[in-house]
């Protein structure tokens, strides 16, 4: 018996046929990235386990020193503890005193004076990176154009103009003008 219209042949037919292999081969695609990530959550689940008990050890022996430092801490008088944080504080100070750039500062300072200004005292904060200035002028526009050249240079910052006053040294000698600047060096120390 011969079915009229019925070709296997058929464009239709091999169409479906083609897009039902290619959902079967999506389909066992997801299958196996849903089984692989699966496997992958089992193993880092054990990992982590197997990660806990390990840790919970080491907290315990953490805790377990902490309570021996405090109890070797009680046993130390506190003269000692007093002296040792005194000669602590005085090694830190000449570590940061050796960590200042003074060839830096005076750097600067040589661009930013101007030629009629005279620094007679530089008093740095190795700590805090303030610098307080003083010195002597010859006029106030001498001053201006030092802060202003100060405050321009990318090395400080927060120039400030603390007090002027006039000097008059000896009968007959040109007065000058003595003046204190504060200011904070913030060039990266070496």
């Amino acid at each position: 018996m011969l079915i009229s219209g019925f070709n296997l042949a058929a464009s239709n037919y091999r169409d479906r046929r083609r897009r039902l292999l290619l959902q079967v081969a999506v389909v066992a695609g997801l299958a196996l990235l849903l089984l692989g990530q699966v496997g992958l959550w089992v193993n880092v689940r054990g990992e982590v386990q197997g990660v806990a008990p390990r840790l919970a050890k080491m907290e315990a022996e953490i805790r377990r020193h902490q309570e021996e430092v405090r109890a070797a801490r009680t046993a130390v008088p506190a003269e000692a503890v007093k002296q040792y944080e005194t000669k602590v504080a005085a090694f830190n100070q000449i570590l940061e005193a050796s960590a200042f750039s003074w060839t830096g500062l005076l750097a600067e300072l040589e661009r930013s004076v101007p030629p009629g200004v005279t620094l007679s005292a530089i008093h740095p904060d190795l700590a805090t990176g303030h610098v307080a200035l003083q010195g002597d002028a010859r006029s106030f526009d001498d001053i201006s154009r030092m802060l202003h050249t100060l405050g321009e240079q990318a090395a400080f910052r927060d120039v400030y103009l603390l007090r002027q006053s006039v000097r008059r040294p000896a009968p007959g000698a040109p007065e000058t003008l003595e003046f204190s600047v504060t200011l904070i060096y913030k060039k990266e120390r070496k």
